[in-house]
């Protein structure tokens, strides 16, 4: 495969060779691949089997993560986070050291050091976290459902010029990685002007029902209001950050 640099460009398929418009200019390549026969019967290709195994089901619960987040991760600039998020689940499964390969999972990866490292204080904005946008010590209360940040300084907090609020918001999942299914509950969504005084943010939301993994996020996003209606604005200073998990 190579891009096409030069003044005379194509799309679709000029003899033996293909073209194709991509966010990375005009790409040609040439007829070829795996034969899909071959790489599922083939004992050569047991290792791809394998490997493959494993991406569908670190696929499967990415993609719940990302349909369930969908509302907050519009708001972060990532243009990516699908990929963003499947490379977190792999890398976590890949902590998986005692399952033979082709049955190593994301579930049992995050039950070792490293995974849970990997989890802990994950933000789905990769050039923010909420130590560097908020500044602000926070308890979480898992159990309960519960999340309090007190005395909350607003001066602190540097406002873009196109916002006129700040919106605080506590997001508990209830993540089956065996099925996978992933429910949401949230708190009511806090918000807060850069002129109020301090105060101490409670959020409280119900704690999912079901089996599995509960992680803990907050969400802080700028945004603006009219008439009720609050508008959030996709602005790099945006985090959703895990929290907690057990």
């Amino acid at each position: 495969m190579a891009k096409n640099t030069g003044l005379i460009k194509f799309t679709g398929k000029l003899g033996n060779l293909s073209a194709r418009e991509t966010q990375y200019g005009n790409i040609i390549s040439t007829p070829g691949g795996f034969n899909g026969d071959r790489i599922r019967t083939e004992e050569r290709y047991e290792a791809t089997r394998q490997l493959g195994t494993e991406f569908g089901r670190c696929s499967k619960i990415a993609s719940q993560l990302y349909s369930t987040l969908t509302f907050y991760l519009q708001t972060l600039p990532h243009p990516h986070m699908y990929g963003y998020i499947q490379s977190l689940i792999t890398n976590i499964k890949g902590c998986d050291a005692n399952s033979p390969k082709g049955e190593r999972s994301f579930g049992i990866g995050l039950q070792t050091e490293q995974g849970r490292k990997m989890l802990h204080h994950f933000s789905f904005n990769p050039k923010r976290n909420l130590q560097s946008v908020m500044m602000q010590q926070y308890d979480v209360g898992l159990e309960t459902g519960k999340l309090v940040l007190p005395g909350f300084n607003i001066q602190k907090i540097s406002f873009p010029k196109s916002a006129r609020k700040l919106g605080l918001q506590l997001v508990l999942l209830r993540l089956d990685t065996e099925t996978p299914i992933c429910r949401m509950e949230t708190s009511t969504l806090f918000l807060i002007s850069p002129n109020d005084e301090n105060t101490t943010i409670r959020l409280e939301a119900c704690v999912p029902e079901g089996k599995g993994v509960l992680i803990a996020l907050l969400y802080f996003g700028f945004c603006s209001e009219t008439n009720g209606e609050v508008y959030f604005l996709k602005h790099p200073k945006n985090v959703l950050e895990v929290v907690g998990f057990l």
